[in-house]
């Protein structure tokens, strides 16, 4: 009997145990189960929500759609790009492609469809792609600007337009000039008349000459490989416009037109390219002489005013309507195409000059009106402005210079080491800064 009691007693005890034991154990493994079902679900939002944040981050917008139809997802950009956003995939045909053919080949079976579409003044190029497969197929959506890209478009089509059509002109009275010599032959003509074809033959491929060149340097402008080229150096703009002006006294002569120069004001060196600033100056003069009336005036003023140095080209002549004057700076615009044709004009002078003066990175403006002469003005930032912005890029931005900041630089690190400082620029000590600033103030 003792014995079966004690039997008994170890039974139940064991059974105890036993239980205890896996209770124990299962709370834990659900405590484990737990903290990896946390775990994912933590997962699961953080990848979530770095997915929203790569949406919201584009700026192409996307919509899906899922196998029923409904809108499930989009990014902020598509309602950027698109003026209304469709529930339903339905509605998004509704709206956006039945002119433009989408919604035909998306009855067709196509998995992959496009257009553009011109939403007030932009354009928007969107594509609709199907994913999954059977009764999980849904389809996603792409909206993207393409405003820019059309506007470039078109505006190389009409760069391209231009450039034939002035080519054109010049080879077309070459040939003429041409064939009415061999037609007529040389001695049957006058000598008289075979001087004027053979001039006009000239001059034309010298127009022509002109017009490549000037292609030339726009392209390389375009390129940004003239920089590279350009010795770009502290200068006094005083003395490079006084020059000038007294070279182009017989141009202005010949053609009735009193040409000065004065300095308002002391002038302030400036860092630019010398025979780029010349062939500024000599395009804007040569067009206020060529559009003046004799006899008429052209004045070159030289002044200085908040660490800008500025000159003014200022004429008397036919003046510029108001509606041309955004545009003067296009290429191949002309006010007056006929007058501008006589003259030689092909319409890429200021063009040129725009780009010139911005790649030494000063600006130009334009005031005019009809019959009361225009006035150009172009500013500089002086020496010192150029060597302190520099030396705070230097010191604390890490976008790359220009090459006008290229050229302050290499002075700047003469400044330095004049003083026994290391132009280690981003560690570069408080105490040394103030001296190079203090340096420069000085210059």
């Amino acid at each position: 009997m003792d014995v079966l009691l004690t039997v008994a007693i170890t039974f139940v005890v064991s059974l105890a145990l036993a239980y205890l034991f896996f209770s124990v154990e299962l709370k834990r493994e659900k405590k484990r189960l737990k903290r990896e079902y946390n775990a994912l679900l933590r997962a699961g939002e953080k990848s979530q929500s770095e997915s929203e944040h790569i949406l919201a981050t584009i700026d192409i917008g996307i919509l899906y759609y899922n196998a029923a139809g409904d809108l499930s997802s989009k990014n902020p950009a598509a309602a950027d790009l698109l003026p209304v956003i469709p529930t339903s995939f339905r509605d998004f045909l509704d709206h956006y492609g039945n002119l433009n053919g989408m919604a035909a080949q998306l009855a067709l079976g196509k998995d992959f469809v496009s257009a553009v579409l011109q939403l007030d003044d932009h354009m928007t190029y969107i594509s609709v792609q199907l994913v999954g497969k059977g009764d999980k197929t849904g389809r996603v959506v792409l909206a993207r600007d393409a405003t820019r890209q059309f506007k470039e478009e078109t505006q190389r089509n009409q760069y391209v337009s231009n450039v034939s059509h002035e080519l054109r002109t010049p080879l077309t009275t070459i040939k003429t000039y041409s064939e009415s010599l061999i037609d007529w032959g040389i001695q049957e003509k006058q000598r008289s008349q075979i001087t004027k074809d053979v001039t006009k033959i000239y001059e034309e491929s010298e127009h022509m000459e002109q017009l490549i060149n000037d292609l030339s340097l726009l392209s390389n402008l375009d390129e940004r490989t003239i920089g590279s080229r350009s010795h770009i150096e502290p200068l006094d703009p005083a003395t490079v416009v006084k020059s000038l002006v007294e070279r182009m006294q017989i141009q202005a002569h010949e053609q009735g037109i009193i040409l000065e120069a004065f300095a308002v004001s002391q002038v302030p060196r400036i860092y630019c390219d010398r025979t780029q600033l010349e062939r500024i100056l000599t395009n804007l003069i040569t067009n206020a002489i060529k559009y003046s009336n004799e006899p008429g005036q052209v004045t070159v003023y030289i002044g200085s005013v908040r660490e800008e140095a500025y000159i003014k080209v200022k004429d008397d002549g036919i003046g510029i309507d108001s509606q041309h004057l955004e545009h003067i700076f296009e290429r191949f615009y002309r006010v007056d195409d006929s007058r501008a044709r006589q003259s030689g004009g092909r319409g890429l002078g200021l063009a040129i000059v725009k780009e010139l003066v911005e790649l030494n990175e000063g600006t130009i403006s334009v005031t005019s009106a009809l019959t009361r002469g225009s006035e150009f003005t172009i500013m500089f930032p002086s020496e010192q402005k150029t060597l302190r912005q520099c030396l705070y890029q230097l010191c604390h931005e890490s976008t790359d210079l220009s090459y006008v900041g290229k050229a302050a630089e290499s002075d700047l690190i003469e400044l330095a080491q004049s003083f026994g400082i290391m132009a280690k620029w981003k560690s570069l000590e408080q105490q040394d800064y103030e001296r190079l600033l203090s340096a420069i103030n000085k210059v």
